[in-house]
């Protein structure tokens, strides 16, 4: 009786060490009875913390970096992050560069396609899987799983190991102790390649909210290779008659778009319409050249439906607009007060 009795005591031990292990410790906001979760590929962690410099762009990973006992888990190239709630829960996986500014979100795998939300339904299952380069970047990227909101919200830190073989952690503490090979010639800059951006693409309608100076406003915005793009005489319209108004002109003759700063926009109607149900777009490179206040500018803009659609953080350093990020409530914040620059 006493032998039967210690294999059941040892089993429910098991199964209670398996539930408390499906997330590493540090991570106990979201009671884990909300949700299943699975990783595969993980490698080990890395032990040395992340250092960033402090400037705007990266305010909502510094965060992150901010609270106590944080780590980072290693995991080799493809690993797939799974994760079913128990009910509606928001949950999004972001990704950062290696300095933390923003490069954007993943999409969802959900029920085989492909879906670019911030909510996973109640026992829906939602996929992604962790690449060491994405979104045309060609630096290590840190990967930022969140879930829950308020008081009860969870987040991960991801990395793609160097060596995928590795179990621990700091391969700087490995390569430390192997003897400096002798250098022949100065090490040259490492000169990235540009990335461009694909001349035909599918824009999906994004699902984050947008506050302009603390108020919420509605786009029709596009979602294109991890990167929100929007219309170009919506943003023109939602900050006229602030410190960063500016006119749209266009010169059909030369394909040209003008854009004037600090003038009042002319409404043209039908800015800041939003659709019911908005659905994917064809989206093709725009060939139209912009000029801001005379001179030429580069800004990566897709056009669809008929309207130019711009990438929002191009625009927004172009026009000196401070633009935010909040992974927790997938918000956009476009800041034009002129204390931001």
């Amino acid at each position: 009786m006493r032998k039967k009795t210690f294999v059941s005591l040892a089993l429910m031990l098991s199964v209670i060490m398996l539930v408390f292990t499906s997330v590493p410790a540090f991570a106990s906001g979201v009671p884990t009875d909300k949700y299943t979760y699975s990783l595969t590929g993980e490698a080990g962690s890395q032990s040395k913390k992340i250092d960033i410099e402090e400037y705007d762009d990266n305010q909502q990973f510094r965060d992150i970096l901010a609270e106590q006992n944080y780590k980072i888990v290693l995991v080799k190239e493809g690993a797939e992050i799974k994760f079913t709630p128990k009910e509606k829960m928001p949950a999004v996986v972001n990704y950062y560069l290696e300095d933390g500014s923003y490069g954007g979100a993943l999409s969802w795998t959900i029920d085989g396609s492909e879906q670019s939300v911030s909510d996973v339904g109640a026992n829906k299952t939602a996929t992604v899987k962790l690449y060491k380069r994405y979104g045309g970047f060609t630096c290590d990227l840190y990967y930022v799983f969140s879930f829950g909101e308020g008081g009860k919200s969870t987040s991960l830190i991801y990395k793609v190991s160097d060596d995928s073989s590795a179990s621990s952690s700091d391969s700087a503490a490995e390569s430390a102790s192997k003897p400096e090979e002798p250098t022949t010639k100065p090490t040259e800059p490492t000169i990235k390649p540009v990335v461009k951006p694909l001349v035909t693409a599918t824009a999906k309608a994004s699902v984050s909210k947008v506050v302009i100076d603390g108020k919420q406003v509605p786009f029709e915005a596009y979602n294109i290779n991890n990167s929100n793009y929007f219309k170009l005489r919506d943003i023109a319209m939602a900050v006229n008659g602030t410190a960063k108004s500016f006119e749209v002109g266009f010169d059909n003759e030369n394909n040209a778009i003008s854009l004037t700063s600090d003038e009042a926009y002319t409404a043209q109607g039908g800015e800041l319409a939003v659709s019911s149900n908005p659905k994917d777009k064809k989206a093709t490179l725009s060939t139209s050249k912009v000029f801001l206040d005379d001179e030429e500018i580069q800004l990566t803009a897709y056009t669809i439906g008929g309207n130019n659609y711009f990438k929002l953080r191009d625009l927004a350093d172009a026009l000196g607009i401070t633009i935010t990020f909040d992974a927790k409530t997938n918000t956009i914040g476009i800041v034009t007060s002129a204390q931001s620059n």
